[in-house]
């Protein structure tokens, strides 16, 4: 196939020029600020959830939330040098290690209580307003999508691009439905949201530091795409 547009603005503004020659520019600038202000939402978050981490791994020194922060934000400074999508997909390749590393341990864990499993927990019963929410909860955990434009125009083969999404979200779809099942057999109604409260305690501190790795490997990919947004829109390329 022949790329004929770099960004979802190009294909904003190719949608808006049939249906509104006068406003096609007016449409990649919207999308462009929805874009940014989801990443940035992004980053925010995983601010957020790594300094609630760190916090609750120094609990016991009494080290208080703002400290927390800082350290974090210590940590972070270093995105600001980020001018090449190779570093970044390192980092992005480390959070994927980190993030199997938890699954892992989560589901042995759970294997290890094999024998004490509820399987009448697994109700086929379906509560609407429960399903939707969950819905929601599902497609919001599949962001990949405003990263792809950039992704694919770094590819080196770039015939290989709809091999590659097929089989990492075949392989996310597969991990979320075992980390999910072998929950509910485990904990049955007592399942947390948050899966690390219902780790025994001698295992949570090792799950919330691997977390915070997650987290702290999460926050490039995310700052680098806004980046490059402001980047283009501001640089004009």
């Amino acid at each position: 196939f022949v790329r004929v547009r770099n960004s979802y603005q190009d294909i904003v503004a190719a949608c808006c020029r049939g249906l509104c020659p006068n406003w096609s520019g007016l449409g990649g600038w919207i999308i462009n600020v929805a874009q940014v202000i989801e990443l940035l939402m992004t980053c925010i978050l995983y601010l957020v959830v790594s300094t609630s981490l760190l916090s609750d791994s120094l609990s016991g020194m009494s080290v208080p939330r703002s400290g927390c922060l800082l350290v974090s934000l210590v940590f972070l400074l270093p995105c600001l040098l980020l001018t090449d999508l190779r570093p970044v997909s390192t980092l992005s390749l480390l959070c994927t290690l980190t993030h199997i590393l938890i699954s892992l341990l989560v589901i042995l864990y759970c294997l290890s209580r094999a024998s004490s499993w509820s399987w009448s927990s697994l109700a086929l019963s379906v509560d609407p307003e429960d399903f939707l929410v969950s819905v929601g909860v599902i497609i919001f955990s599949y962001t990949s999508q405003i990263f792809l434009p950039p992704l694919e125009g770094s590819m080196e083969d770039r015939g290989q691009f709809n091999t590659m999404l097929v089989w990492t979200h075949a392989a996310a779809c597969i991990m979320k439905t075992i980390f999910s099942l072998l929950a509910v057999l485990t904990w049955g109604v007592e399942t947390s949201e948050v899966i690390t409260d219902n780790l025994p305690s001698d295992l949570r501190p090792l799950i919330n530091l691997c977390l915070l790795a997650k987290a702290l490997l999460s926050y490039p990919l995310p700052f680098y795409s806004a980046a490059e947004i402001l980047r283009s829109c501001l640089l004009g390329g």
